[in-house]
């Protein structure tokens, strides 16, 4: 899931440029790389016995 955001936040920028939206795009690849960022984190393996 993170490296999915993370080429999709690689692929906005030069697609949002071409039709003149350069402050969407960067806006949107931000939140693709704070979504990443967010699935990066190891919160999900909370189960082990401590």
């Amino acid at each position: 899931m993170m490296r999915l955001m993370f080429i999709l936040a690689l692929l906005v920028i030069p697609v949002s440029l071409i039709f003149n939206q350069a402050a969407a795009g960067i806006l949107i690849s931000l939140l693709f790389m704070f979504t990443g960022a967010y699935f990066s984190k190891p919160r999900f393996n909370r189960s082990k016995k401590d």
